[in-house]
């Protein structure tokens, strides 16, 4: 007869012991910095669409105008994952953790791809040179490259937490327990 397995007894959460766990402090301090970095992105996101309006000459290539929407609706899908985190199953956030990870990662690869200015070149004396034969070398342009860095930064910040919180919240999850003798054929002999 195989042994029972002892059941988990739950205990009701008070603000005093809330921080006697890590693993709630973990989270609790992820899901912060997560909104925080979220807002931060949306202050410079808005600013650049609000900036250059609807008008596709507005912006220095196509790309970055579609890229500032997919950030726009990352944005939005953390807030609403802020919001309803404590009500969904830890599997459920895991998924969403992970659809929002992609989401960041697209967008903060795809303004590296389209955009030419990094944090080295923003205080470059004569962007004539530097940008040569693009629309970015413009100074309506080139005026914006630190917020435009900036939100790449974030992004690239907030792919970061979300992919360290999902494998977090795999770990959680699923018990990862040592198996000694065994290799990926089966049990050693």
């Amino acid at each position: 007869m195989p042994p029972k397995k002892e059941v988990e007894q739950e205990t009701t959460v008070t603000v005093s012991n809330f921080w006697r766990s890590p693993r709630r402090t973990i989270y609790a301090v992820a899901w912060i910095l997560v909104f925080c970095l979220a807002v931060a992105e949306l202050g410079l996101v808005s600013q650049q669409l609000h900036r250059g309006g609807n008008n596709i000459e507005n912006y220095g290539n196509m790309m970055f105008k579609h890229i500032l929407g997919i950030l726009l609706f990352s944005i939005i899908l953390i807030f609403l994952m802020c919001i309803g985190h404590m009500y969904a199953s830890i599997g459920l956030m895991a998924f969403f953790v992970l659809v929002a990870a992609v989401f960041w990662g697209v967008g903060a690869g795809a303004i590296f791809q389209s955009c030419p200015y990094r944090a080295f070149n923003c205080g470059d004396s004569d962007p004539q040179t530097t940008f040569a034969g693009t629309s970015w070398a413009e100074e309506r342009f080139f005026s914006q490259c630190s917020r435009i860095v900036s939100i790449q930064g974030l992004a690239w910040a907030e792919w970061g937490i979300l992919v360290a919180m999902f494998f977090g919240m795999i770990g959680h999850l699923f018990k990862f327990t040592v198996r000694p003798r065994t290799s990926f054929y089966g049990p050693m002999v």
